[in-house]
This record gives structure tokens, C-alpha cells and sequence, in this order.
């Protein structure tokens, strides 16, 4: 009997270790709210319960084992999720833009479109990950971004690079990136997304280079993306560079942000090129003990095309009731030039505004 109870024990303590080395977290955002939005349709504003007032909805599943030696292996997988309708994994509604970074592959909601990557991670050398991912770029620019990643009301990628890398637009597919550990404070990354297309590696591929500093209160982040575009006969169309610099800085009573970005959108057969720069400057002001206040002001000037710049103004107040669930309200009105469509439907007359308010409830689990 007590020969049984050790051995019971022993095989216990080896179940116990083996589950402490490997692990799988299952996360989500459910976003949720009233919204009313004015995307310059002749027939007006629409009205609704929508999702991803502040923050995309979505589920994922992480996970890591423990190799030894520091060394990881870690996945992982996740998905949009239309709260509003209870769509998920389904077939993808959108198709890349000739500006977007996504190589030529639908987009939309569509199975795990946010991440779907396994890598090693080892404190001492850095992180490699395999598959879809967020480009270096985005990386750069969630961190400044005074609304983080996502959401309706105004993030960055709505504005910047004339809107070419708004919603699921900042990730690459079929792509490696390597982020260094940190070194006092800055970081280095790069990625490159494979085209994939038979004869020409370099057709419809993506690359991106980042390097951040985050040390106390400062912040301050450099990203550069890189894009070919190319027809199925492997002649390249277009080369789009973007490239974004900001920084954040916390002096406790508020936060500012500010980010500069430019654009080129080379169309490599008419031998023609546009050009775009981007301006923002916002503020994080905590409110007492449960409140918060965000604020932002940004420009996206068309430096080839006259009377065709685009100004995005918002403000956001979020009261927390939990360390998971908060309320929201938000409103961003976008100002367009006679020559510019941010934020515009396909139906909307050039140059007409556009706004979003909305308020909601946000719960993390």
C-alpha cells in the first residue's frame, strides 16, 4: 500500500512539472455599442448596434512550451469576431487593395485573420514567428497611437498613409518576423512576407523594419514598410513605402502622443507616383480612479494632388467597472478637401465629411 501511494506521488509530482512547462490561454475582446455613422452616403447616416466601438472583437488561443535552456515554443491563433451579428470563421467578404500590405490575399473575417503563427522565443536572442502577423509598421504605430489597436472611432490607420492600411490591412501573410530581446530599453524588428508566385520571389512580397525605445515615461517608435505589387504575369505594378515615426511621452496627469508618417505609392508601369504625409498629436488623460479621456488630431496631406488633404479630429471617454469590462462614448468627425474621400462609401460624392459616434460597453475575458 504505501509502495502504491509513492509511486502515486512520484507520478503526480511528474504530471504536475509537465503541465507547469506548457500552456494554452484562451483570450477575447466583446465590443458592443450603439453607433451612428455618416459615410457620406446619399441616403444618409446609418444607425445600429455595432462592434469594435473601441476595440475589434475578437478570440484567440495562445499558448508556450518550455523547451529548456530558455528557449520557448510558442503559437498563435486568432479571429475577428462580429459581435453584433455572432459571425466568425467565415468566408472572407474583402479583397486586398492595390495599396494594402496583405499579398493579393483576400481579407475580410475570415478564419484567423489576425494571427495565425508558431515560433521560439528564447529571452537571450529574440522571437521568430512564422505565418500571418502584424507588420512591423503596425507594431510601431498601435504603441503611439493614443486608441491602441483598432477600433471604430479613430485610430491611426484610418487617417495615415491615406487609409491604405485601415482594418486588417496592417497585417502580412505567409511571413517571418524577428523581434530582439530588449537592450536598455530599445528593440529592433523585421519581417518579410513571401509573394509566393511561381518564378519571382520577390513578386507581391512585403518587408518591414522597426526599431523602438521604451524606457519610464518615453516612448519612441520607428517603423518602415515595403511593398511590391505585381500581375499574375510577374510584372511589378506598383511599389508602395511607407514609413512612420512617433512617440509617446507620460507625465503621469496625461499622456501625449505624437507621429509623423510618409508614403509612396510608385506606379512602377506609368512611371507616376503619389505622395502622402501624415501629422498626429492626441493625449491620454486619466480620470480618477476608473475614468479615462482620449483625444487626437490628425492629417493626411496629398502632397501630389492639390485641395485633396484630409483633417480626422475625436475625442473618447471610457469609465472602467471592472479590470475587464468598461463604458465608452466616442465621436470623430472627418473633414475632407474637395479632392479627398477618407472615411467616404463608394457612393459618396468626393470631398464630402464624414463622422462616427458611438457608446458602448467593452468586455476582455
Amino acid at each position: 500500500m504505501k509502495k502504491s501511494l509513492l509511486a502515486l506521488a512520484v507520478l503526480g509530482a511528474f504530471a504536475g512539472a509537465a503541465s507547469a512547462q506548457s500552456s494554452v490561454t484562451v483570450y477575447g475582446i466583446v465590443d458592443l455599442g450603439f453607433d451612428n455613422t455618416d459615410s457620406g452616403a446619399p441616403a444618409g447616416s446609418i444607425n445600429g448596434i455595432r462592434g469594435g466601438g473601441q476595440n475589434t472583437s475578437r478570440i484567440g488561443f495562445k499558448g508556450t512550451e518550455d523547451l529548456g535552456g530558455g528557449l520557448n515554443a510558442i503559437f498563435q491563433l486568432e479571429a475577428t469576431l462580429q459581435s453584433d451579428t455572432g459571425a466568425a470563421f467565415g468566408a472572407p467578404t474583402t479583397t486586398t487593395p492595390t495599396s494594402g500590405p496583405n499579398n493579393g490575399v483576400a481579407a475580410g473575417f475570415g478564419g484567423f485573420n489576425r494571427f495565425a503563427t508558431v515560433g521560439l522565443q528564447s529571452k537571450a536572442f529574440g522571437t521568430v514567428n512564422l505565418g500571418r502577423q502584424t507588420s512591423v509598421i503596425k507594431d510601431a504605430y498601435d504603441i503611439v497611437d493614443p486608441y491602441g489597436d483598432g477600433g471604430n472611432i479613430a485610430p491611426i490607420s484610418t487617417i495615415f498613409f491615406n487609409g491604405a492600411l485601415a482594418g486588417d490591412y496592417g497585417r502580412i501573410s505567409n511571413s517571418v518576423k524577428y523581434s530582439t530581446p530588449s537592450f536598455g530599453g530599445f528593440k529592433a524588428s523585421a519581417a518579410y512576407g513571401f509573394g509566393e508566385a511561381t518564378g519571382d520571389t520577390g513578386a507581391s512580397s512585403n518587408y518591414g523594419l522597426g526599431l523602438g525605445y521604451a524606457n519610464g515615461p518615453l516612448s519612441v517608435q520607428f517603423g518602415y514598410h515595403n511593398q511590391d505589387r505585381s500581375t499574375a504575369a510577374l510584372v511589378q505594378t506598383n511599389e508602395n513605402k511607407l514609413m512612420f515615426l512617433g512617440a509617446t511621452y507620460n507625465f503621469g496627469v496625461v499622456k501625449l502622443h505624437g507621429a509623423y508618417a510618409d508614403t509612396k505609392l510608385e506606379n512602377t508601369t506609368a512611371a507616376t507616383e503619389v505622395k502622402y504625409r501624415n501629422y498626429l498629436v492626441g493625449v491620454s488623460v486619466p480620470l480618477g480612479a476608473a475614468g479615462n479621456l482620449f483625444a487626437s488630431y490628425a492629417v493626411n496631406e496629398n502632397r501630389t494632388t492639390n485641395d485633396a488633404d484630409a483633417q480626422k479630429a475625436s475625442v473618447m471617454y471610457t469609465y472602467d467597472l471592472s479590470k475587464r469590462t468598461n463604458l465608452y462614448t466616442g465621436y470623430s468627425y472627418t473633414s475632407n478637401d474637395d479632392g479627398s474621400r477618407i472615411g467616404l462609401v463608394t457612393a459618396a460624392p468626393v470631398g464630402e465629411s464624414a463622422s462616427t459616434f458611438t457608446v458602448g460597453i467593452r468586455h476582455k475575458f
